[in-house]
Parts: C-alpha cells; sequence; structure tokens
C-alpha cells in the first residue's frame, strides 16, 4: 500500500502523530471486510456455540483457501504463496476504493466549526496484512485535539448521534471504557465494520512499521500471511480476543531477529543514525527503507518449520520477546536491570515517573517502542496460555510430519490439523483434534461441574463505575476498583437469575442443602458467593470479582 500519506502532528524528517494511546480493541463481535455479511447475534454463550462461531468466521476464508491449494498441479513454494496471498488478500485496488468510500461518507458526520480534521487510517489495511474479512481502523485527528477522555467521549457521542440520523451507518456501537474510546459502525454501502478513535494516532506508526519490516525482505510478507492465518485456524486469533495480529507479528518479527543469521536487526540499531520521534520518553522513528544486509538465504518452508519450533520449547515465563533489544534475554535480567539495551525504559522510570513493564502475564511481548507496555497482556487466562502453547506444539508436529510433501500440502495440513485446547477432567481429554475448519462438539462431563467465567469488559465496569459516582454523596469518597467489580458481579447474577426465571420460565432457587454445596469447586467458595439450582441442572455462583456460571448435564 502507498506509504506516502501524511501522518498527524508536528512536522518532522519523519512524521510524527500525536495521541495518548496504543491500538487496543475491545471485546466483542465485528463485521468483518467482505461482501458476505456475518450473523453477529448468533450468541448464547455456551462453549459449544462460541465454538461453531468460531468455526463458522474461519470458514469463510478457509474453504476457498483450501480450494485454491488443491487445485495447484505442482505445489511449489513460489506458486503456492502466490495462489494463497491472492485468495486471502483483497486488491490494492479494491482497498483503495473501500477506503475512498467509506471516508467520503465519514467526512458528512464528522466536521466541526473553526476545527477542521483529517482522517488517517491504520490497521492491517495499512500494514499490508489486510485479508478479506479484515475491518478498518481509523484515527481522526482534530486540530483543537481530544487530548482527555471526557473530550473523546463527547465527540464519539455527536458523532454517533450524527450517524444515527444520517443514515449511511449503521450497527453503531459506543465503547467508551476501553483505554482507547471509540465507535464503531458498519458502512451501509460496503458493509464494512469501520472502528473510529480519536486519541490513537500510535495505532499509525505501528502499522507502518510492520508494513517497513514486511517490505524489507519478501520472505517476511509471506511468513507473515501465513502465520496470521494459521493462528485464525488454530483458534489464537479468535472472537475471544486472547491474542492479537500485532503480538503475532512482533514474535515473528523477534524469531527472524534471534536466528544464527538474522533476517532482521534489532529496532534499537534501526533508530540509529535517523531523526528521533519523540513520544513522551519513547523514540518511535524507524527508517522507511530498512538498510541491512541479510546472509540468510533460507526458504519459507524452513522459515515457517523454525519459527514453530522456536515458540514450541520457548520458556515464555521466563524470558522477554523484545523486538527493541533484538536478542534473547530473561525478564528477571530486565527485572534486575541488567539488560543494557533498556537503558531508556529504566530512565523513563525511574526519572520520569512512567509505570513499569507489567511483568505479571502469561507472557511478555515488549512493544518495540512504547518499551512499558506487555503487549503480551492479552493474553490474560490460564486456558488462553496453554491453547497458544498447544497450538504452536502442533504446527511444529504437523511441519515436521509433512516434510516431504509439496508446500501446498504442508499450509493445507497446517491450517487444518488443528487443535482446540480443553481443561482435563475424569472423562475428557486435554484436546481435541479439529479437521477442515470444523469444531467437534464438547466432550460429556456428566456428574462433573463444568465453569465458564464470564469476565467484566471494559464498558460494563465504566457504566457501573459513572453510576456510582451518580449515586456518591461525600465528593471526597473514593470508588475502587474492588468496588465497582464487587458490584458488577452482584448485578450480573440477578441479571442471569431473571432470564432464567422470566424468559426460559426456569424455577431457580437458593441452594441451602451443605451436603449439596459441598461439592461445589472451592474456586467458586468466594467471600460473597451465592448458589442457585433450577431444573435443567444449571447452578450460578457470583464471587468477588467475576460471575462464573457452572453447567452440570446429566
Amino acid at each position: 500500500m502507498a506509504d506516502d500519506q501524511q501522518q498527524p502532528g508536528p512536522s518532522n524528517q519523519q512524521d510524527q502523530p500525536q495521541g495518548d494511546g496504543k491500538e487496543q480493541k475491545p471485546q466483542g463481535r465485528k463485521r468483518k471486510l467482505s461482501t458476505k455479511r456475518q450473523n453477529a447475534n448468533k450468541r448464547n454463550g455456551s462453549p459449544d456455540t462460541e465454538n461453531e462461531m468460531d468455526a463458522e468466521k474461519i470458514k469463510f476464508l478457509l474453504d476457498p483457501v483450501l480450494n485454491a491449494l488443491r487445485s495447484l498441479p505442482n505445489g511449489n513454494e513460489s506458486e503456492t504463496m502466490k495462489m494463497l496471498i491472492s485468495t486471502l488478500q483483497p486488491s490494492q485496488m479494491e482497498i483503495e476504493m473501500a477506503l475512498t468510500k467509506v471516508k467520503i461518507d465519514m467526512d458528512r458526520v464528522l466536521g466541526f466549526p473553526n476545527n477542521s480534521y483529517q482522517i488517517y487510517d491504520f490497521g492491517s489495511i495499512k500494514s499490508g496484512l489486510a485479508f478479506r474479512d479484515s475491518d478498518l481502523d481509523f484515527y481522526v485527528h482534530y486540530e483543537k485535539n481530544c487530548e482527555s477522555k471526557q473530550e473523546q467521549t463527547k465527540v464519539i457521542h455527536i458523532i454517533h448521534g450524527r450517524m444515527a440520523r444520517e443514515g449511511t451507518f449503521h450497527g453503531l456501537v459506543k465503547i467508551l471504557g476501553a483505554k482507547v474510546p471509540l465507535l464503531r459502525a458498519i458502512h451501509g454501502p460496503t458493509n464494512l465494520t469501520c472502528d473510529i478513535n480519536f486519541s490513537n494516532a500510535r495505532g499509525c506508526y505501528n502499522s507502518k512499521f510492520i508494513f517497513a519490516v514486511t517490505r524489507f525482505d519478501p520472505r517476511i510478507h509471506k511468513l507473515a500471511i501465513i502465520i496470521k492465518f494459521w493462528a485464525k485456524c488454530a483458534f489464537l486469533l479468535t472472537n475471544h480476543r486472547q491474542m492479537n495480529t500485532y503480538c503475532i507479528i512482533m514474535m515473528l518479527i523477534f524469531y527472524l531477529q534471534t536466528k544464527k543469521l538474522p533476517l532482521l536487526p534489532a529496532v534499537q540499531d534501526l533508530q540509529k543514525g535517523i531523526p528521533r520521534v519523540n513520544f513522551g520518553p519513547w523514540n518511535l522513528g524507524y527508517p522507511k527503507d530498512i538498510k541491512f544486509t541479510t546472509m540468510n538465504k533460507e526458504s519459507i518452508r524452513l522459515l515457517l518449520l523454525n519459527f514453530f519450533k522456536y515458540y514450541s520449547t520457548f520458556e515464555f515465563e521466563k524470558n522477554l520477546i523484545s523486538p527493541f533489544v533484538g536478542r534473547l534475554c530473561a525478564v528477571e535480567e530486565m527485572k534486575q536491570k541488567k539488560v543494557r539495551e533498556l537503558q531508556p525504559y529504566y530512565r523513563a522510570v525511574e526519572h520520569q515517573n512512567f509505570p513499569e513493564f507489567n511483568y505479571g502475564t502469561q507472557i511478555s511481548i515488549q512493544d518495540p517502542f512504547e518499551l512499558n507496555m506487555n503487549i503480551g497482556g492479552v493474553l490474560n487466562s490460564a486456558a488462553h496460555f496453554e491453547q497458544f502453547k498447544l497450538s504452536f506444539k502442533t504446527a511444529h508436529e504437523v511441519m515436521c510430519e509433512t516434510n516431504s510433501e509439496p508446500f501446498n500440502k504442508v499450509l493445507e495440513s497446517l491450517f487444518t490439523k488443528t487443535k482446540r485446547y480443553q481443561k482435563l477432567t475424569k472423562n475428557a481429554a486435554a484436546s481435541v483434534v479439529s479437521k477442515n475448519g470444523t469444531v467437534p462438539k464438547t466432550v460429556d462431563v456428566s456428574a462433573h461441574w463444568r465453569i465458564c467465567r464470564l469476565l467484566p469488559v471494559e464498558y460494563e465496569l465504566f457504566i457501573v463505575r459513572q453510576i456510582l459516582l451518580a449515586r456518591k454523596t461525600d465528593k471526597d469518597a473514593i470508588i475502587t476498583e474492588r468496588q465497582i467489580k464487587d458490584v458488577w458481579a452482584d448485578c450480573m447474577l440477578d441479571f442471569i437469575e431473571d432470564i432464567l426465571q422470566k424468559i426460559y420460565l426456569c424455577k431457580v432457587e437458593p441452594i441451602k442443602d451443605a451436603e449439596r454445596a459441598s461439592s461445589v469447586p472451592k474456586i467458586l467458595k468466594g467471600k460473597t458467593s451465592a448458589l442457585l439450582n433450577c431444573p435443567a441442572n444449571v447452578k450460578l455462583s457470583s464471587s468477588e470479582h467475576d460471575c462464573r456460571s457452572i453447567t452440570s448435564r446429566s
């Protein structure tokens, strides 16, 4: 994609955006870049239905990809990649036409008197990794910048009202509780989902950096396309948002930096000899044309095999993935300030009071520019982490098994021979094989508790906070996160109980029998817990920080 679009912010030898946020997408089902509408309302919370939703979404691209791969007579690397890319990615003309149509209609609702603005597209559309089911991400930069969340929220309310009256956009959703508040809308003429924010100029830099890296060596772009699509098929890039494309690409970049014959230099080396682009204490600078001589001549097949091997044996709990450093170092070294390349991070934390890197996550992936940000924090549950490790291990096994086969057969196996992690019970296996994009039904767990955690999303907590603030009589009283989550948990339990009683007409009653209550797993016995029973064998519990629904099947 053309890389000459001016970016927002003060002038420099490199374009500089302004803003105070990083690209973060809240949870939620989104309509994607495609001429076919996806059914976004098929959601009942059960694992089987969620699996089917993931499979349906994967199938939209997987079926044509498999047909294309199977149509190749020879299946050599060059022909296979050409066919794969043309099947997965829209053409540049299609992208430009879609962007033009959407921006023209956005212009009708974005204007304010005496406050000029500029629309900037970013994300996969700008990084060159867009698929036919991708969405559109926009950052709107006003001359009078929307710096505070309060100002951004006000603008979102106004634009939402204008879009609702104008009629070109529909499916409007205001997502105000996220770190980067945004407005999500579906553009009617193109049927594209658009995420519009007013503060995340950082996303423009992330996207253009990935574009520069993937265009440095054609093998990197091809690897990124394969790995991104594999991650969709392998239950990593799903509706549940346990991982995102940005994290996966940073892992790919780090792997290519740490090879014996590196394909890429460290980001800190890329920044030498070019002007700084200041973003607080951080340097967002990078060369648009990377000058680096690599001696690595490995094929895509070999690079792909070793990528999965590298991360299938990687000690995520101990080691840091840092494209900025560009070499393997331990998390403990970073904590003890022994990583010499991270002096800018240490100075920002010690002398400028910036927050420390968040070490308390399943996986530590350091943002290549904002060095105190752990972008791996999106992988925030043990089950998602187990799925993550299982997917890499399975992919490596598949690559080894198909090592002597044509490359199109290798990719076909990689995309279809995937496994979904399931918690071990007495009657359930740890993982289930999924073939050709289909997802098997959940294994029967009769006579055992089955736990589904319902975690609050940001906008729910935001609403609860606003309600508590409105009810607050003492202006000096502090509302803590614990209070907000406790109120959310109580409300969620009442809400589910009402649904069971008033919609499904179930008889719901508290469980007071000590013997029956003793069978509840310890994880459910919180300080403020409540157990309910109904004839459909559904038991509910709300405890401390989240609300859990436990289904016992007979």
